[in-house]
């Protein structure tokens, strides 16, 4: 009998999960290796408490068409946010929304009035030139970098920076938002053709429902790795694997270790401060974007509520916070600030809402060029091992899948069917 081919995926986040999965179905005998002591990556979930939490803001967009092809949505019982954002000005406590008028016909009159009437016209043109079934089309012509973007569509100044500026350095993680405006165009494609949802058990629902349908994989957890080769793995511990086929599946910073690459990764982190409250200071299931972040020591980015769209004993309010701040949030006097910028947005009721933890991302999504063009930013053969994850791709649930369909493409293996 013919020995069955080996496979070696390093790293069980979402991307390694899904080449395991597809490696396995094709007859590979797969040794999936995690570095932690849980699958997942980055689209993690932990319990505080007697809550499941993500760690991190995260959202799952159902435009992605490579949801379709890898994912069961309804297993996962997700749930919609708004086709809306609302603006919070802390300084005077005023709220006001901005939303999609062609998906929320009622949000037209409240957009026209908090984005004033040439700002929703630009908005409504670059809506107007996204593609539902093309969302990355975008990234095949020349970038720039988004803030210059946003200066070239014509937005006033006031509206970037209340808007565009906060909600994007929330999505690139980077307060200068330094990253490609085709990516920017990405995103508005999927805002703009699908919905914002999270999945009932958590983030972590995703890459365990591919975790779930392995069946003969070796899955080793608590296991660095030292070195990679075309066909061979190294572990911490000194013990040498082989195989026929090796998967770096690792973030970025990792995966530039490992191939000995030279370069700056930017550092891109994020805690959020979870707090638990009887009564939710919001009535919609929408981020509340802080249009003054930056500005005189504000440092949340955006709140939200995810008990709105889950059932849950009460409620519970989760701000996020990025940049350097990030790794401040153990520390009590930033749990304090952080308290009192609350009580600025919402009253003396903030006062009383206890902390039930905090979570924090270290490296929590790729960097790269300003002004790249293309789908792919990473060859899909770096000396001799295959690389997958949103770093060789774009910082996305789809860019992720996408990276993996790469290497499939390449391979020619099919998909793997979903049960």
């Amino acid at each position: 009998m013919r020995e069955r081919m080996k496979a070696i995926i390093v790293g069980a986040g979402l991307a390694g999960c899904a080449a395991s999965l597809a490696l396995e179905q094709h007859g590979y005998e797969c040794t999936l290796i995690e570095a932690s002591g849980k699958a997942g990556g980055r689209m993690r979930s932990t319990t505080i408490g007697e809550y499941n939490v993500d760690i991190g803001f995260h959202v799952l967009h159902t435009a992605y068409p490579t949801l379709e092809r890898w994912l069961d949505l309804e297993q996962l019982e997700l749930k919609s946010m708004d086709a809306a954002t609302d603006l919070i000005k802390p300084s005077t406590g005023k709220i006001s929304t901005l939303g999609d008028p062609l998906r929320a016909p009622s949000t037209l009159l409240p957009t026209i009035f908090s984005a004033g009437i040439w700002n929703a016209l630009r908005m409504l043109r670059w809506r107007l030139k996204t593609r539902k079934k093309d969302l990355e089309v975008a990234m095949d012509s020349p970038s720039v970098p988004m803030d210059t973007f946003f200066q070239a569509m014509r937005f006033s100044k006031a509206f970037q920076s209340s808007f565009l500026q906060p909600l994007f350095a929330g999505i690139t993680l980077d307060e200068n938002r330094r990253e490609r405006s085709a990516f920017a165009s990405f995103t508005f494609s999927s805002m703009s053709h699908g919905n914002m949802t999270m999945p009932k058990h958590g983030i972590e629902a995703v890459p365990k429902q591919l975790l779930a349908r392995l069946d003969s994989t070796n899955v080793m957890y608590n296991s660095s790795v030292e070195s990679i080769s075309k066909n061979s793995v190294v572990l911490a511990d000194g013990t040498k694997m082989k195989a026929d086929l090796v998967v770096l599946a690792t973030p970025q910073n990792v995966a530039q270790k490992l191939l000995g690459m030279q370069g700056k990764i930017r550092r891109k982190e994020t805690a959020t401060y979870v707090f638990e409250c009887q009564q939710t200071p919001l009535d919609r299931a929408r981020l509340l974007l802080n249009t003054e972040y930056g500005n005189n020591g504000n440092k949340i980015l955006h709140v939200h509520v995810p008990t709105l769209l889950h059932d849950s004993p009460s409620h519970l309010l989760v701000a996020t916070v990025i940049g350097e701040d990030s790794r401040l949030h153990e520390e009590k006097d930033e749990q304090n600030q952080i308290r009192n910028e609350l009580i600025s947005w919402f009253g003396n009721d903030a006062e009383k809402w206890p902390l039930v933890g905090t979570t924090y991302v270290d490296y929590a999504l790729p960097s790269g060029s300003t002004t790249a063009t293309g789908r792919e930013r990473l060859e899909l053969l770096n000396n001799d091992v295959y690389c997958i994850g949103d770093h060789t791709m774009h910082p996305s649930v789809h860019g992720t899948l996408r990276s993996v369909e790469r290497l499939l493409e390449h391979l020619e293996i099919p998909i793997p069917m979903k049960d």
